[in-house]
């Protein structure tokens, strides 16, 4: 799931536009900045108190870092339909993000500023003249419609105009950087043949065998070892203790009177309900004659199904198995699905949507289950919602205790919630032997324990509905491993290595042999291998039969020549023979060429954007309020 957000804000211009589109309002595609840098005043020295940055002249302000980062994170979570928190954006860069763009616009600003940059009021009330949305029925601009509009996005026209005034100044620098890239013919002939060309290839493999390789020397084992100590080196590992408080640790603790359960019953009653459910057969017809017609065959004793197939219907297609009444979006058929007795076809139905017919087939009466058949469940509900009360009195009794240099054993102890004590553990969660360690808030405990240090008193980390206590009690710091505690590894690595060796050598044996005359079924006969072929392989096609090493080997060798690749497995290699090469027609005005001169003439404004943003900032006063950005962002550095 984390990938997936990342993801959603790539590339140089989505980072600087999600930025710069924020200045108007949702019928541009864009919100107002509000006091944002555009309304930015000089400071000479210092900050101010809620000023997050600074860039010559223009400020940044930490209440425009809070609304940016509001709205990413509500365009997130209409993207990928799952609520971001403001812990959730940290975790995943989303604030230095944010910043870093803010950023470069204000560097943008600022060059503005400096370069005298003016867009006239003449034509910016042209362009918003001109904007269909705020026109009438006849074309002409409405001003009633445009102050309305306005008005419900909580605008006035000044701020608009100054907005809108603002953001053009800007486009006119970045569109300079980004846009206008001419892109040579030669360069588009040459990228959509590399992309396009194809080529046909028979092939075969062959195997060596760990019995081709002699058992390694106790000298061989000493070099595999030294040469790459990396691979056998421990990671750090510290040794890290925890408590935890949740509802569930407090809530058997909690008692619940018989009066309390009563009314939690009478409250909850919904819960223990399960409303009658049928399963439903549905006919629909364009009309009632079509289905009073079709009623009096199934009358007659028909197959109901029968009927169903000869209006082109399957099984799947009329039944609506195990259905609440609520699950129907038609209410005269619900109604009419519900009155039926199991087994009974109902008379056509003529519903808001269809006209049907209707035969309940199956039918389970609701549930309503008694106090004394859930009474257990709804005692461990009641604790629950009253330990989620409980939670902060048990955090302020352990800050307390820990403000009295209590140790984290007897405050655990005495408050009755859950302690562990990892005696190593690495920052990716495992321990010395290898195996994995369960933690609380397993991933935001490595992370923050791994921050700190022996000694350190570390802030409670927050979970959904309780809290999380660490501390570093050792740390071990990274160290060769002996060879002898890894001489099991150390060999499969030689072995490996050997294999791989073998195998290559092979094939390059193999290729070296064969001449003019030797034809790929010779070689293959020498090794009782069976020939396959592939046809029309481009570059970047990549399967399970052909993977990418053979697909760029094969690319690399010219036309009816051999070439070889070794498989993933380190022991088996591939024997290619290039047996056709297909050159693409070029065509200038062809689809697939117009796209790629596009995606091309897209990255290389992206790169020319992202240079003159690199040089703008290198050449630019900028500077952060640390102490200010660490209270928003949880301690984090931010490159300037």
């Amino acid at each position: 799931m984390l990938e997936a957000f990342r993801n959603a804000a790539k590339g140089w211009v989505a980072k600087l536009f999600m930025g710069l589109l924020v200045l108007s309002f949702a019928i541009w595609g864009i919100k107002d900045v509000g006091n944002g840098v555009a309304d930015s005043f000089a400071r000479w020295t210092g900050f101010g108190a809620q000023d997050l940055a600074k860039v010559g002249n223009v400020i940044v302000s930490s209440e425009q870092f809070r609304r940016d980062l509001n709205n990413d994170l509500q365009r997130l979570a209409q993207q990928t339909g799952t609520a971001l928190s403001v812990e959730d954006a940290r975790r995943l860069g989303l604030d230095k993000e944010i910043l870093d763009r803010i950023i470069n616009t204000a560097v943008i600003d600022s060059k503005a500023d400096n370069l005298q940059l003016f867009v006239s009021d003449k034509s910016v009330v042209d362009e918003v003249a001109a904007n269909p949305t705020f026109q009438d029925g006849s074309g002409k601009f409405d001003p009633s419609r445009f102050r309305n509009l306005l008005q419900q996005n909580g605008l006035t026209e000044e701020g608009f105009l100054a907005s809108e005034k603002q953001n053009r100044r800007r486009r006119a620098m970045t569109d300079t950087a980004s846009q206008g890239t001419a892109l040579p013919r030669t360069l588009t002939e040459a990228l959509m043949r590399y992309r396009n060309e194809t080529r046909d290839a028979r092939y075969f493999t062959f195997s060596v065998s760990e019995s081709d390789v002699p058992t390694p020397t106790a000298e061989q084992l000493k070099k595999q070892y030294e040469s790459v100590p990396q691979a056998y080196t421990a990671p750090e590992y510290r040794s890290i203790a925890v408590m935890k408080v949740e509802p569930a640790d407090v809530a058997a603790k909690l008692e619940v009177s018989e009066e309390e359960v009563a009314a939690g019953y009478e409250k909850m009653k919904s819960v223990y309900f399960t409303p009658e459910k049928r399963t439903i057969l549905q006919l629909s017809f364009p009309d009632l004659a079509k289905a009073q017609a079709a009623k009096s065959r199934l009358d007659a004793g028909e197959d109901f199904m029968k009927v169903a197939a000869e209006l082109g219907a399957k099984e799947s297609d009329v039944t609506f198995a195990d259905r609440a009444k609520t699950d129907f979006l038609d209410q005269k058929i619900a109604e009419a699905a519900f009155a039926l007795a199991e087994g009974a076809i109902s008379e056509p139905v003529q519903g808001d949507l269809t006209t049907a017919l209707l035969k309940a087939t199956k039918v389970v009466p609701e549930i309503q289950k008694s106090l004394a058949d859930v009474r257990d469940d709804l005692v461990k509900r009641l604790q629950l919602e009253r330990a989620k009360d409980e939670i902060q009195s048990v955090f302020d009794a352990v800050e307390d205790a820990r403000a009295q240099q209590t140790k984290f054993e007897d405050i655990a102890a005495k408050a009755g919630i859950p302690f562990t004590l990892v005696p190593t553990i690495s920052a990716a969660g495992v321990a010395r032997d290898g195996t994995d360690v369960s933690l609380p808030a397993k991933t935001e405990v490595l992370k923050a324990a791994f921050e700190s240090d022996v000694g350190v008193e570390n802030d409670a980390l927050s979970l959904q509905d309780g809290y999380v206590w660490y501390e570093v009690r050792e740390v071990i710091p990274s160290a060769l491993r002996p060879l002898e505690e890894v001489k099991d590894q150390v060999t499969q690595d030689y072995v490996a290595s050997q294999l791989r060796n073998l195998a290559s050598d092979k094939a390059r044996a193999i290729v070296a042999k064969a001449d003019a005359s030797t034809k790929l079924d010779t070689l293959a006969g020498e090794t009782s291998a069976v020939i396959k072929s592939v046809t029309a392989i481009k570059r970047n096609d990549v399967s399970e039969e052909f993977d990418g090493p053979a697909a760029m080997a094969l690319f690399a060798a010219p036309a009816n020549a051999l070439t070889w690749s070794l498989e993933g497995d380190g022991k088996t290699a591939r024997i290619i023979e290039v047996s056709k090469v297909t050159t693409p027609v070029f065509s200038l005005v062809a689809a697939d060429t117009k796209a790629l001169a596009d995606e091309v003439r897209l990255s290389l404004g992206d790169d020319s954007l992202d240079t003159f943003l690199k040089a703008l900032r290198a050449g630019a006063d900028v500077q952060i309020n640390e102490p200010l950005w660490a209270g928003i962002s949880g301690g984090t550095a931010v490159q300037q």
